[in-house]
This record gives structure tokens, C-alpha cells and sequence, in this order.
């Protein structure tokens, strides 16, 4: 385990240079190292934890960056702004399974897939190219924080068709419940603990404050994943909850080389997983859904921007900052036949959107 965390690092090292030198974001060259690392170490459980720090690091990174009066002020627009992603990609999603030829319950499998982003390549993104203070980010990370809520409920919807005769109305409401407790239970935390937090905050000791941060950061993620909730999205209301305008600078100067390190094995280990003989078997499909999930999320951005009256670049910028597609999407489609292609063509789609996300983000610029 030593060798392959060693080589891991070393590989990193080398990839991050590179990516410095050609002037783009770390995370397509940290994804592509992992696939070539597939020679000589494989995906483990130490990896995964790892991996999982490091996605919930860049979540909490970003929740830092909103703030209870924030969401009052645009609590609405963002529940808008999550409409118009669901009215346009799921559908899209949906109609394009269809033509392809799968039946109902894979169409949505693929509609569901298509939909949902992936908060922690976004987070990544936004902070490699330094736009979290941008107005369309608010949007972006909004609509994929709200998008997890979503697909919870979406997900076990399919499951109730695909594991029964119907579909299991007191276990959906269960889930549906558990997830918007954890998110109320978040917001009224922020305004009722935040006086409390500021004291354990000020203590002076860098030791005290790093293992209070991680501490809290941890259990926050814990009870997320407890009531079915992405343990990711509980590290972001984490960053929510603390008072970040008084302590915000110290909190990055402590965390910010842990998200660092853990969220480039989290790419690393995105890469490990991907299977190349996939490519093979759904090529020509993938050519399409590909780009359909680029045009839906491209269009996303566009009439989300119009309705919220952003520039013309800034909309732009907010649709190209929404098409990476990442683990929601593949644990969708691990719920279809393995008969079907489903699974394989999503994986080859949220591996390739990756890649490109970055690069048509600074297109966007």
C-alpha cells in the first residue's frame, strides 16, 4: 500500500507540473495518470477513503462560500435556476434513451444520468480557475447542491420500479424526508450555532483550530450519509454553517494543502476505475449522448443567464461550468441490466465530460 500511495504522489508531482506548464487545470492530466496507473497498482479501499476526503474537501471549500443570508437572498432563484436544469436535461436525457432504443425504465435511468452533475468536479473547476466569486457560480454550485437532493429521490423512484411491482411510496417518502431534514436542520444550524462556533473558532492554537475544522467537517459528512444524503453535500453545509467572513482566510491556509493533496487521489482514483475496454463497446452511442449532455447543459446555461440577467459570457461561462457529470450519474446506471449498455455508455460519458469540462470552461472565458 506504501509503493502504490508513493507512486501515486510521484505521478501526481509529475502531472501537476505539466499541467502548470501548459497552463490548465490539473484535473483531465490527474485523471488520465490514473488510468495509466492501472499497469501497475489497482483501486483499493484506502484509495476510495482517500478519494472520498478529498471530494468532500472541495464541497466544503465551496460551501465557505455561501452563506445563510445569501440563500435568503436568492433562495428563489436558485430553486429557478434547478427548474430549468430538470425541464431541460432530464427529458433530454429521457427522449434520447428512447430513440436509442432502450425501454422506459432505461430511458429515465439515462434522462437521470445525463441531469446530474458532479459537485465535486465542478467545486475543482471553479477553484482552478479562480471563479467563486464570479456571479454565475452561485448558480452553479446552487443548482448541483439542490441536483443531489433531486436525484436521491430520482434514484429511488427507479429502484422502486425495478425491485418491485411498483414503486415503494413509504420508503421514497422516507428518503424525501430524511434528505430535506438534513438540508433544514443545515440552515437553521447556520444561523442558531453560529455564535458558538465563533468562540471554538478564536482559539488561538493552529493545532486546536485544524482538528475542531476536520472534526466538524467530518461528522457534518457522517450524518449526511447517514440519512442517505452524499456525504460530499454534508461537507459543504459544513463550510456553510462555520462563519467563514471572520475566519474564512485561516480555515483555507490550514485545509487548502489536504484538499490539495486527497482531491487529486480523488482523480487519480476516477481514472483507476475507468474500465478502456468499455470504449470499444459503445463508441458510436457515446459519440451522441456526449453530445447531447454538452448541448443540454450549454443551453442550461444560456436561459438560466436570461432569466437571472447575466451577461451573455457569464451564461456561457455557466454552462460550460455545468457539464461535468460524475458518481450520481454512474450509480444511476448501475441500477440497468447489464444487458444493456447503459452502464458502460455512462462511464465513458462522465469520464470523457471531465476531460473536456476544463477545457470548455476556459473556451468560456
Amino acid at each position: 500500500m506504501l509503493f502504490q500511495l508513493g507512486l501515486i504522489l510521484l505521478v501526481l508531482y509529475v502531472g501537476a507540473l505539466l499541467a502548470h506548464r501548459i497552463k490548465q487545470s490539473s484535473v483531465p492530466v490527474f485523471i488520465l495518470a490514473g488510468v495509466g496507473l492501472q499497469l501497475f497498482i489497482v483501486h483499493s479501499d484506502v484509495i476510495g477513503f482517500l478519494a472520498q476526503l478529498g471530494a468532500m474537501l472541495l464541497l466544503f471549500t465551496i460551501g465557505l462560500d455561501f452563506s445563510p443570508e445569501r440563500i435568503r437572498r436568492s433562495g428563489r432563484t436558485l430553486l429557478g435556476a434547478t427548474l430549468v436544469d430538470v425541464l431541460i436535461n432530464l427529458p433530454l436525457g429521457v427522449v434520447v434513451g428512447l430513440a436509442l432504443g432502450f425501454d422506459l425504465v432505461g430511458a429515465l435511468i439515462l434522462g437521470g444520468a445525463l441531469y446530474n452533475n458532479s459537485t465535486s468536479l465542478i467545486a475543482r473547476f471553479l477553484i482552478d480557475f479562480k471563479r467563486t466569486a464570479l456571479p454565475e457560480t452561485e448558480y452553479a454550485v446552487g443548482v448541483s447542491v439542490l441536483q443531489d437532493l433531486i436525484t436521491a429521490l430520482y434514484l429511488a423512484v427507479i429502484a422502486g420500479f425495478l425491485h418491485s411491482d411498483g414503486i415503494g411510496g413509504l420508503e421514497i417518502l422516507l428518503v424525501f424526508v430524511k434528505a430535506v431534514g438534513f438540508f433544514s436542520g443545515a440552515l437553521l444550524a447556520a444561523v442558531v450555532l453560529r455564535p458558538v462556533l465563533q468562540q471554538l473558532l478564536a482559539h488561538e492554537s493552529v493545532e486546536v483550530f485544524l482538528f475542531f475544522v476536520f472534526a466538524f467537517v467530518l461528522v457534518l459528512a457522517a450524518i449526511a450519509e447517514w440519512l442517505g444524503v452524499s456525504a460530499a453535500i454534508g461537507a459543504f453545509f459544513a463550510g456553510f454553517i462555520l462563519p467563514e467572513r471572520e475566519f474564512r482566510e485561516r480555515i483555507d491556509r490550514v485545509i487548502s494543502p489536504f484538499r490539495d493533496l486527497f482531491a487529486a487521489i480523488f482523480f487519480v482514483s476516477f481514472g483507476l476505475l475507468f474500465d478502456m475496454t468499455d470504449i470499444g463497446r459503445v463508441l458510436a452511442l457515446s459519440v451522441l449522448v456526449i453530445g447531447v449532455a454538452i448541448g443540454g447543459k450549454l443551453l442550461t446555461g444560456w436561459v438560466i443567464g436570461r432569466l437571472g440577467r447575466l451577461s451573455r459570457r457569464a451564461a456561457l461561462r455557466l454552462g460550460a461550468a455545468l457539464i461535468p457529470r460524475g458518481e450520481f450519474s454512474i450509480l444511476l446506471a448501475g441500477l440497468a441490466a447489464p444487458t444493456t449498455p447503459l452502464l458502460p455508455l455512462t462511464i465513458v460519458t462522465v469520464f470523457v465530460l471531465a476531460l473536456v469540462g476544463p477545457l470548455l470552461m476556459k473556451w468560456a472565458e
